[in-house]
């Protein structure tokens, strides 16, 4: 969950630039904070296993059910808004793209091309005949004597992001159903712990 949530972080970190209407990194965040969490949570698992305490591992239990719920939340939350942040996201870049003589909005464009290889907002005549800049370049040479790349950034972005987001969403259902294994192991320990210690009198 945080090799995940930080990829993904380091990936959408740019994009945040763009538009402010979606905190897009959200749920990259929220990924690498509970797969912290699941490390602290996992000492009660591991120590009520180790010592049969009932209480740490009902602890674990009950922590474990929290995490499951909200993981599946933050999945559905993505399946849901994937759509309207891609939207948000692709306005975001045809604003900033008719605003490149910003040298800043220069630099993000830039940036954006070369690291999703596209050109343009359609494609590389965006920028009229023979005149896109250096990161549209898929091969060796200088723009606007290279070959550019084929593929606009609109729809370079919406792949982009619909790929992240199912990422995303199936990591968190897919660590949420190993949790839920683990769920059901911690509440059958503390329930044998529980009659052990009734049937010795504790």
């Amino acid at each position: 969950m945080i090799v995940i949530g930080a990829v993904s972080l380091v990936k959408l970190e740019e994009l945040r630039e763009i538009s402010d209407e979606y905190n897009i990194v959200a749920p990259s965040i929220l990924l690498i904070v509970f797969g912290s969490v699941v490390f602290v949570i996992s000492f009660f698992g591991c120590c009520g296993a180790i010592r049969e305490s009932y209480c740490m591992t009902s602890t674990y239990s009950f922590f474990l059910i929290l995490l499951v719920i909200a993981q599946i939340v933050i999945a559905v939350l993505v399946f849901v808004f994937v759509g309207d942040v891609t939207t948000a996201i692709k306005k975001g870049f045809e604003r900033v793209f008719e605003n490149r003589d910003n040298p800043v909005n220069a630099d993000l464009v830039n940036s954006i091309q070369q690291n999703l290889q596209c050109c343009g907002k359609r494609s590389f005549l965006d920028y009229g005949i023979a005149s896109f800049p250096q990161s549209c370049c898929s091969s060796g040479g200088n723009a606007p004597l290279c070959v550019p790349f084929a593929s606009g950034c609109l729809s370079r972005l919406s792949e982009f992001l619909d790929s992240a987001g199912n990422i995303v969403a199936w990591v968190s259902l897919g660590v949420a159903a190993v949790e839920l294994v683990g769920l059901i192991s911690a509440c059958c320990l503390a329930n044998a712990i529980r009659n052990q210690q009734r049937r010795s009198g504790y």
